[in-house]
């Protein structure tokens, strides 16, 4: 009998959605929408390497060669290096069309953000994700029944609760009654609010080309390497972070520096020519001479003498 998992299912509808949406964007704003369908077909695959790449540098303690990293089958997923993969082959794919990249990509931003929050409500309903042991004031928790089913990774499955020697704070452990941080919960909530205040923000963006891609990278990469911490079996092999938190900080500094040099581009006072103004050349104005009217001009003064009409 096939088995359909909730995580497969939404990320499947999240991606539906987001193409939809995407698609809308670009109508609005008069972009070509098949040099973006082009992008995205490259984009899932690319994206389903990067995610896999990313789980790697996440938890190499569990492979032991490399043909166990290729072995996709077993699972081992990364949303976060999904993301990065796709984004990266799409731009490549729309550079080769010769299509202005910055405005698609902007256009893409709040239906990025969309999609991922539809993808996580199936970790939700799998129960996947599970983060450290909720013991503080706050958080999103989820309490394991007794006998639960454990998504990959999680145990012990079926759930128990806590033996002789053992309690609900042993990281890495699952046990029934416990209640833990609910890890998807915060991507999904951080993803829709990234997306309404990119919609929200809307027209104000739009004339600021990589913009919209720059606010959706920081805001998304900056609550993954913020909320990461709170996850549960995710290895920490680089200063106490998970791959994902490596990979979010460049984002995060890349992003930060797109969108300021795009800010003081904006507010460059009128009038000051830029440096690509002053190496391609300046416009054309009448009062300076070309070289042909200077040579006109000084033949004429060569020519005349005194006494000649001026």
């Amino acid at each position: 009998m096939l088995g359909i998992s909730p995580h497969g299912l939404l990320s499947a509808v999240g991606i539906v959605a987001a193409w939809f949406l995407l698609r809308r964007a670009l109508r609005a704003r008069g972009l070509d929408a098949n040099a973006a369908e082009a992008a995205v077909g490259w984009g899932i695959p690319a994206g389903l390497v990067g995610a896999r790449i990313d789980y790697v540098i996440s938890h190499p303690g569990q492979f032991g060669s490399i043909w166990q990293m290729l072995e996709v089958g077993r699972g081992g997923m990364a949303l976060f290096g999904g993301l990065l993969g796709g984004v990266l082959a799409a731009l490549i794919v729309l550079r080769r069309r010769g299509v202005a990249v910055l405005p698609v990509l902007d256009a893409a931003a709040a239906p990025l953000a969309a999609g991922v929050a539809l993808g996580r409500v199936g970790d939700l309903m799998l129960g996947d994700h599970l983060g450290r042991p909720l013991t503080g004031a706050w958080g999103i928790g989820y309490t394991i029944q007794p006998g639960s089913v454990l998504a990959p990774g999680f145990t012990p499955s079926p759930a128990r609760a806590p033996g002789l020697g053992e309690s609900c704070t042993d990281l890495g452990s699952f046990y029934a009654g416990c209640a833990y941080h609910l890890t998807p919960a915060y991507d999904l909530i951080a993803a829709t609010v990234i997306a309404i205040v990119l919609v929200l923000l809307g027209k104000r963006i739009q004339r600021m080309p990589g913009v919209a891609i720059s606010i959706f990278a920081l805001l998304y990469a900056g609550q993954r390497l913020a909320l990461d911490a709170a996850r549960g079996i995710d290895e920490r092999p680089f200063a106490g972070l998970t791959g994902t938190q490596l990979i979010a900080t460049i984002v995060v500094t890349a992003s930060a520096v797109a969108i300021i040099t795009s800010l003081a581009r904006r507010r460059r006072p009128p009038g000051t020519e830029s440096l690509e103004t002053l190496t391609s050349g300046a416009p054309h104005d009448s009062r300076v001479a070309t070289p042909t009217a200077v040579i006109q001009a000084r033949s004429g003064t060569d020519s005349s003498r005194p006494g000649d009409a001026s």
